[in-house]
């Protein structure tokens, strides 16, 4: 009989109380082998407000969305990294996304390094002098810092798995953390350049690991398109919609510090012939922040630094939406030497 291959339900809700030992055990089993879950009972996340606020986003006129977009896309916007992009034409990746960082404070002027300009700045937001507006950036805002907490804790639970202290990632997640909420829509892709076809499959995100530590990713019912790597197989498997659940995976990142233990499996997404919605969260350390860290039993490494700054500006300067980014980083840099 063939196995079914289904993602597993993790219920954050045990981990308060008895049932926490139980939890561990089984976020450890499914991250060290399929490492994609469906993640229920996540306070903070409302599936249907969340929905309607990025149809809200997405439905702004075109020139109120690049009012506020990134300065590789429009010249006469400050922002660099947080804000709006549109569809790049061409790309294989066909989506158009907006990015928020937490509300935190950034730190004093002289202790942020260049590249680090670039990259911790105030968020942008839509029609702020609006009700409508005012109030999605209220709501972003907390959902954020909902997401920030969630995944908090499932790096707590995770070390456990280890025998680890609970708080053995705090010190990297301090602020100023650049962690990322995203919302995307991927538009319907009638005439695909060749590069964006996996036989018969219109690729929408090609097939990737993400780069950080956890991602929260909120999908819905009339959104079909996610797809996973089977962890056995190598098949590739849909994951279907679950209503008030998340789906969670793990990056490069978390997989580097357990030496890849822990699964930072292959996904990707494929258009179903209509637009598709979804929001990401990333959980991502602050930008100077030492990640060669170790889990206990796991591989060992030399114990030379290794920031986190790098780390990011390497993973996101493979995607066309940070193209530019990437070069005016590289061109100030070089001004310096």
């Amino acid at each position: 009989m063939e196995e079914e291959k289904v993602l597993p339900v993790i219920d954050l809700s045990l981990a308060k109380g008895p049932t926490r030992a139980g939890l561990v055990k089984e976020l450890h089993q499914a991250l060290t082998t399929v490492g994609f879950i469906y993640l229920k009972n996540v306070d903070g996340y409302d599936e249907e407000a969340l929905l309607r606020h990025s149809k809200w986003f997405f439905s702004l006129p075109m020139e109120q969305r690049m009012a506020i977009s990134k300065k590789s896309f429009n010249p006469k916007c400050s922002n660099e990294y947080r804000g709006y992009f549109p569809v790049i034409p061409g790309a294989v990746s066909h989506k158009e996304a907006f990015e928020i960082g937490s509300k935190q404070g950034k730190p004093k002027e002289e202790l942020i390094s260049l590249e680090e300009k670039f990259i911790l700045e105030d968020n942008q937001w839509p029609l702020e002098d609006s009700e409508e507006g005012r109030n999605f950036r209220a709501w972003m805002e907390v959902y954020h810092e909902k997401m920030t907490e969630a995944s908090r804790e499932l790096l707590s639970l995770i070390a456990e798995g280890y025998n680890a202290p609970s708080d053995f990632y705090t010190d990297i997640f301090r602020d100023p953390h650049l962690s990322t909420l995203r919302l995307i829509r991927y538009p319907a892709r009638p005439n695909p350049p060749d590069e964006a076809r996996d036989g018969d499959a219109v690729i929408q995100t090609a097939e990737h690991q993400d780069t950080t530590m956890v991602t929260l990713l909120a999908t819905f019912a009339e959104y079909p398109g996610l797809q996973v790597r089977w962890w056995k197989d190598d098949s590739i498997i849909d994951v279907a919609h679950k209503p008030g659940h998340l789906v969670m995976n793990i990056g490069e990142l978390l997989s580097y510090t357990s030496g890849g233990a822990l699964k930072a499996t292959r996904h990707r997404v494929i258009d179903c012939c209509g637009d598709r919605l979804s929001v990401p969260f990333f959980l991502e350390p602050r930008f100077h922040a030492n990640v060669n860290v170790v889990l206990p039993g796991c591989e060992q490494r030399e114990s030379q630094p290794k920031y986190y700054g790098p780390w990011l500006l390497e993973g996101i300067c493979k995607w066309a939406e940070y193209k530019d980014l990437c070069r005016r980083i590289e061109k100030e840099t070089a001004k310096t030497l």
